[in-house]
């Protein structure tokens, strides 16, 4: 079951895939698809993606993978990156495949970035007791939500005591070191965008980064 509505910019319709709803954007030239609304796990695809036969974005000469040629409102068409053979699919198919797992496409973009700051200065004290109120320094998590399901989090300090606004990134996650140079630079730049919009200002970090499972403490 399906159902659509237009701001008269934008159509988006929605669907039901496991249980969990599903927000699909209609733009002919595009896939935009959005699963889980309230936990949000983004997949995107547009001419010159690839979509892989694998549950994952990952990297494997075992796997196939096809170049995305052609998308319209009714297909999606790839061609082979070994053979050259083209693949016709159609594309509601595709978008639900990509949800289950059974097809899985490349990062090419960034759909959404998220800041969560924890703690406060005024409510800094390094000697209290754990308790129900974060008293530790204050930090903050950036999440930055790929195209191709996967979450890449970065967590900053704020150097300064009674500073507020500036931060410098402290730790990553892994899996960011493995991007690559083009996609690590496109990810410093929507960060930078996202942290300014939220009034913190970036600034070097003098001690490096440590690579940390940002996204399992969020």
């Amino acid at each position: 079951m399906a159902t659509t509505h237009s701001d008269g910019f934008t159509a988006v319709e929605h669907r039901i895939v496991q249980g969990r709803e599903v927000r699909i954007l209609r733009d002919p030239e595009e896939l935009h698809i959005q699963w889980r609304p309230g936990r949000p796990v983004y997949y995107g695809v547009r001419v010159g993606d690839r979509i892989k036969n694998a549950a994952s974005d990952v990297e494997s000469v075992r796997i196939d993978e096809w170049e995305v040629a052609e998308i319209t409102p009714e297909r999606v068409v790839g061609r082979h990156v070994r053979t050259g053979e083209e693949t016709t699919w159609d594309r509601e198919t595709l978008e639900k495949a990509l949800v289950v797992g059974r097809y899985a496409t490349n990062l090419s973009e960034f759909a959404l970035v998220t800041t969560h700051p924890a703690g406060s200065w005024a409510a800094y004290d390094p000697e209290a007791a754990p308790g129900l109120e974060y008293r530790g320094r204050p930090y903050l998590t950036v999440i930055a939500y790929g195209n191709n399901g996967e979450k890449y989090g970065r967590r900053y300090r704020f150097p300064e005591k009674d500073d507020a606004t500036r931060v410098e990134l402290s730790e990553e996650d892994p899996k960011i070191a493995r991007l690559s140079e083009t996609m690590r630079a496109h990810l410093d730049e929507v960060v930078a965008t996202a942290l300014e919009d939220d009034g913190y200002v970036v600034s070097p970090s003098e001690s490096g980064t440590d690579a940390a499972d940002v996204n399992a403490r969020t």
